[in-house]
């Protein structure tokens, strides 16, 4: 997006082009790559280039400034994570930060106007690269999205994040995008004050001109915080930013529970840098990066990101290659996960088909799909017309009429083998013989589901988690007969919800909800045993996970469990049986939050805490054991079970077990996955827990193969040998 150059130079990844107008272009564009990370190869290129700037300004050389991408959809994604994570000591970390700040606040003086021109992804160090310049423009295309996730990593923002944003949008504001490291999009950077400008993303290259134009002609005045009376009071006091930070860190508290470092940081470094000399503060926020690059959560959490990007990548280019472009969905079945299905897949603007056989089902489903819609425009994820034209994207049916034009349909029906294959029947009698057929089953075989169809090499697994729209994991489960087109295809399409897909073997309960299974069938026993619901779930959540396992059971629901723990069973053996107290508590009338009565009472989808009646069921609460014995009875059978479906090829690798458990089950991410926690244990202990539980407990706590051979050889699942 340059006018007629008149001279060029080209650092790699970035090329300074200037123009006969004196209007220079730094262009971001890292060869051979879909994005533009700011490596330190890059930092170094940046640095000579600005070097050469300044000698063309000292000579009149240049008017003014524009940084920009060459990649479609792409500004720069941030830092290089690869690095991030080869960081071994703080003195490494704080140089790294401290470089970073450097540079960037040499472009900061330079003597002409700089302009960051966004379009697309502009994270991380690529905003804290757009805050070191005097303007930002942005397109007003739906991947531009501007936000600062270092907390997501564990870390705080280093380049200087942390210093330039809140004398850009407000100190509450930048405490909001920081602390929850969200990106926003131009329209809402706009209100922010964080960009000057939206221009239309198909008048790019002249809405950029124009701005260039208005700015050297002084037309564009410096932007101020767009602070309302109130914040501006609060913020311009020392009492009042007191009572500000004091509160942030309450609430980080309360939603963290003290196992994420980086939100309370961030905080530190907001308080400390505010109206401090800048030298000073930018040396506070490269030491605050420094100590938690080092720490135990931010490697951990460093290394999930990293297994995410990894899984992407599951497939080759060449499988790849023979997927099938998916423009038209249908979704059979409108229950619970159809609607939610079908709202994800509408919202990602692919049309959709919802069909049910019942229309008051139906009409629950395109409801639920409606509502769905409606709370991501409140939480301005998109603008309420886009809401309405996504929803005009759901088509509502009872019945095949055009599944002739589906490419991909994914039936969400009741988990029963008999009814889904009936489903399958009747959709390759009416569809394209090259479409894709898909079952979101969560227990059932997908091999035996395609039986005696004529295209089973068309059939694939597509195992999305409740609620669709919050859970980013994806089961793609290749059947024994699943094609590489149908496996292509899921797993492409799992990428363009902006799911993160994990290729797993058609074995009882796949991957997530075989681990799972343990978990909860030993909670249950547990709880036969005389604890309260209290114990085992507080001891779980202290652990780190996100609810405890009968507060999961409730989620689920008793029915849903109890089936899926029979497929369980009958497929693998009694070591996964579920336990009785399911039984009686349906017996009792109990199925869990959909009734709103299980362990917890529910109000208008909401606990209201543990049900005081539970012991007319479960008979008076005596037991008591140490939390470290609850704990251990819970996670190492799901070790155990995690050996056993390594052993069979379930997934092929550790690394994959411990993406699918965080982003499918809320496994802590801090502490890495399951199997990075076991190995942090020590297998041999967990391997002789195992073996003193089968002694006294049974046979379902015997040590996998796998488990037995790492304890023997000191060995390690994720850990280098």
């Amino acid at each position: 997006m340059t006018t007629g150059t008149s001279s060029a130079e080209d650092r790699g990844a970035i090329r300074l082009d200037i123009g006969s107008d004196r209007v220079g272009h730094l262009v971001f564009d890292r060869p051979e790559a879909p994005v533009n990370l700011l490596s330190a190869d890059v930092l170094r290129s940046l640095d000579s280039l600005i070097a050469q700037l300044e000698s063309r300004i000292a000579n009149g050389q240049l008017t003014s400034l524009v940084l920009e991408s060459a990649k479609e959809g792409s500004f720069i994604a941030g830092a290089d994570v690869g690095e991030i994570g080869g960081v071994s000591s703080l003195e490494q970390a704080r140089t790294a930060s401290a470089e970073g700040q450097r540079i960037f606040r040499r472009l900061e003086r330079l003597r002409v106007p700089t302009i960051a021109s966004i379009h697309g992804t502009c994270l991380g160090g690529g905003t804290e690269l757009s805050l070191h310049c005097d303007y930002r423009i942005a397109s007003d295309a739906p991947s531009t999205k501007i936000g600062l996730p270092e907390v997501r990593l564990g870390i705080v923002p280093g380049f200087g994040g942390c210093v330039k944003l809140p004398g850009v949008i407000g100190l509450q504001r930048a405490l909001d995008m920081i602390l929850t490291g969200k990106a926003v999009p131009a329209t809402r950077a706009k209100r922010l004050g964080l960009v000057d400008r939206v221009i239309p993303r198909h008048e790019r290259e002249r809405g950029q001109r124009e701005f260039v134009a208005d700015v050297l002609a002084g037309r564009v005045p410096k932007a101020e915080p767009r602070l309302s009376a109130r914040d501006r009071l609060i913020e311009s006091n020392p009492l009042g930013r007191r009572v500000l930070f004091a509160l942030a860190a309450r609430r980080v508290r309360e939603e963290t529970k003290g196992h994420y470092p980086a939100p309370l940081k961030a905080i530190e470094v907001l308080s400390r840098t505010h109206g401090a000399p800048p030298d000073e503060a930018y040396r506070i926020e490269a030491d605050a990066l420094a100590e938690l690059l080092v720490g135990d959560v931010s490697r951990a959490l460093v290394r999930v990101f990293g297994l995410s990007q990894d899984a992407k990548r599951a497939l080759s280019e060449s499988v790849l290659e023979t997927a099938i472009d998916v423009d038209r969905v249908a979704v059979i079945g409108a229950g619970v996960m159809g609607g939610a299905i079908a709202e994800i897949v509408a919202a990602n603007d692919i049309d959709t088909v919802l069909k049910d056989i019942d229309r008051g089902a139906l009409d629950a489903g395109l409801r639920h799909a409606a509502e769905l819609l409606r709370k991501a425009a409140r939480a301005r994820v998109f603008t309420e017309e886009e809401a309405g034209l996504k929803l005009a994207r759901i088509d509502g049916r009872l019945d095949y009429e055009g599944f002739e034009e589906v490419d991909l349909a994914i039936e969400a029906v009741v988990e029963k083998m008999a009814v889904k294959r009936h489903v399958f029947t009747e959709l390759e009698a009416v569809m394209s013989p090259d479409s894709v057929l898909a079952t979101n089953t969560s227990s059932l075989s997908v091999t035996e589901m395609a039986d005696g169809l004529q295209r089973p090499e068309l059939v694939v697994g597509l195992h999305f988690f409740n609620p669709v729209h919050k859970m980013p994991l994806v089961e793609v489960i290749r059947g024994n007969r699943t094609g590489e087109t149908a496996l292509a295809t899921a797993f492409r399409f799992a990428l363009r919800l902006g799911k993160t897909p994990v290729v797993v073997a058609d074995a009882p309960g796949f991957l997530v909800n075989r681990l799972l299974g343990p978990y909860l069938n030993e909670a249950g026993r547990l709880l036969e045993q005389g604890l309260t619901v209290e114990a085992i779930d507080g001891v779980l959540l202290e652990f780190g996970m996100p609810m405890g396992p009968c507060r999961l059971l409730d989620e689920i629901g008793f029915e849903v469990a109890t089936h899926a723990g029979r497929e369980m069973e009958r497929g693998i053996g009694e070591r996964l049986a579920p336990p009785g107290v399911l039984d009686r508590m349906i017996e009792d009338g109990r199925l869990g939050k959909k009734n709103g009565r299980g362990f917890y009472l529910y109000e208008k989808g909401k606990s209201t805490g543990v049900d005081p009646s539970l012991a007319d069921v479960l008979g008076p609460r005596s037991g008591e054991m140490e939390h470290s014995e609850i704990r251990d009875r819970c996670l190492w059978p799901m070790v155990n079970e995690a050996a056993w479906a390594l052993d069979e090829g379930v997934v092929d690798s550790p690394d994959r077990v411990d993406l699918a458990m965080i982003m499918g089950t809320g496994f802590p991410p801090f502490r890495g996955g399951l199997l990075r926690w076991a190995d942090d244990v020590g297998i041999g202990i967990i391997f002789e827990g195992l073996q003193k539980l089968e002694s006294q407990l049974g046979p379902r706590f015997a040590p996998a193969p796998m488990l037995r051979e790492l304890a023997g050889r000191n060995g390690t699942f994720t850990h280098p040998s």
